[in-house]
C-alpha cells in the first residue's frame, strides 16, 4: 500500500524546522512560518498607543478587504518625463486590493500612461484584426479595417 500524499507539505510553503532536545530524547519538529509585522500604519489617524489597538490577522483570504479598510495611497511629485519639458506631476496612487500592485495597473493611475495603455490595446486589437482579415481575405475577398479615435471597425 503507498503512502498518502494528504500530510506532504507543498514546496511552496515554508516550514521551520527544529532540533527539540528534551530530556535527553531528540525531537524533530516542523513549524510553519508565520510573521508579525508591528507598526503604525494608520497614517497617523489612530490615537490610541499600539498597545491598546486590535491586532488584524491578514491571510490571502482576507487580503484584499484589509487593504481597502487601510486605505493606503502615495503621493508622489515625478519629473514628466513624456512631456520632456522638465515639469514636474503630482502622482497620486491608490491601492485597494493586491492587483493594484501589478505594474500594469499602477501605470493605469498615471493619465498619460492610461492614454498610452489604451493606444497600445487598440494597435494590439487592430494587429490582430488585421491578420485576422489577412487570414479571410482568400476565402471572402477583402477585409477593410476603419480606425477611427479609439474604435475599431472592421468590414468584411
Amino acid at each position: 500500500m503507498t503512502a498518502s500524499f494528504q500530510n506532504e507539505v507543498p514546496k511552496s510553503r515554508i516550514n521551520i524546522k527544529l532540533d527539540l532536545h528534551t530530556g535527553g530524547a531528540r525531537k524533530k519538529v516542523e513549524l510553519p512560518l508565520k510573521l508579525l509585522v508591528m507598526g503604525d500604519y494608520s497614517n497617523g489617524q489612530e490615537q490610541r498607543p499600539l498597545s491598546e489597538r486590535e491586532k488584524v490577522s491578514i491571510n490571502k483570504n482576507n487580503f484584499d478587504s484589509v487593504l481597502a479598510e487601510f486605505n493606503p495611497a502615495v503621493n508622489l511629485t515625478v519629473e514628466n518625463t513624456l512631456a520632456r519639458d522638465g515639469s514636474e506631476e503630482n502622482i497620486a496612487f491608490i491601492f485597494r486590493q493586491i492587483k493594484d500592485f501589478e505594474p500594469e495597473q499602477v501605470a493605469r493611475q498615471i493619465p498619460q500612461l492610461r492614454a498610452l495603455l489604451s493606444m497600445r490595446n487598440l494597435l494590439r486589437e487592430l494587429n490582430w484584426r488585421h491578420l485576422r482579415c489577412k487570414k479571410g481575405r482568400r476565402k471572402k475577398g477583402n477585409c477593410h479595417i476603419i480606425f477611427t479615435r479609439f474604435k475599431l471597425r472592421v468590414f468584411e
